[in-house]
């Protein structure tokens, strides 16, 4: 799970610093294999896995084929087939995290952190996804020239801001479907850290045990005898 929130950090900051196209090209490639080892490690189902697997090995195949033969359609079906991936990837994460009634541990909200980003990661396919299938959805700066690895990196971050509801107003939604979607991440954006920690003091308060010795609480007999042993020390329980 370390590794794996790793990665997802990866995939924000380091892309911006990719200038060559096939260096970026390969990163993707590299990521969504990745992507695919975090389904191994955080599914339990070993169909599941297969399930999920298939589907980013046909991201990864779409998008190699859009290096070669680029076209709106193949750019759609791509980007629709990565968005599913990632929903998958997004929704296992959070069984794990929000099902399981073990104890609180280290991995436990790692996977918590990574539902978050990877939240992020989707809603910013999603939008690109609308621009697709609906031109004009959002009013982005630059529009003309700006190249498909640009876009990824517009929507993230236009995805992050809506997400933390800090809302800069460089990139805005146009289009009632798009802000419809932009209105609904924001409200996960805040009731998902509320659910969380939520669930997440639930769970250490019904794991930590209960006090024994002196950390019991005394019952009044208790706190009687207390009290005579100290007005009368010789005396004896």
């Amino acid at each position: 799970m370390s590794a794996f929130l790793l990665l997802l950090f990866a995939a924000i900051f380091l892309a911006p610093f990719l200038e060559s196209a096939l260096v970026r090209s390969l990163f993707g490639i590299f990521l969504s294999l990745l992507l695919i080892s975090g389904v191994v490690l955080v599914s339990p189902r070993p169909l599941l896995r297969r399930i999920i697997g298939a589907i980013a090995l046909t991201a990864i195949g779409l998008h190699w084929l859009q290096e070669f033969q680029p076209g709106r359609g193949l750019d759609i079906a791509a980007t629709l087939v990565t968005l599913i991936c990632l929903i998958s990837l997004t929704l296992v994460v959070l069984i794990r995290v929000f099902r399981d009634s073990g104890a609180v541990t280290t991995s436990r909200v790692q996977g918590a952190v990574a539902a978050y980003v990877l939240f992020g990661i989707t809603w910013s396919i999603l939008y690109r996804f609308l621009e697709l299938c609906l031109p004009g959805a959002f009013s982005l700066p630059a529009t003309h020239g700006m190249t498909l690895a640009e876009q990824r990196e517009t929507f993230a971050y236009f995805s992050f801001v809506t997400m933390t509801t800090l809302g800069y107003g460089d990139v805005t939604a146009v289009h009632p479907v798009a802000r419809m979607f932009v209105v609904f991440q924001a409200l996960v954006g805040q009731l998902y850290p509320a659910t969380l920690l939520a669930r997440l003091v639930s769970l250490e308060i019904s794991h930590r045990p209960a006090g024994t010795g002196k950390d019991a609480p005394p019952t009044s007999a208790t706190e009687k005898m207390l009290r005579r042993r100290k007005r009368n020390p010789q005396l004896t329980p």
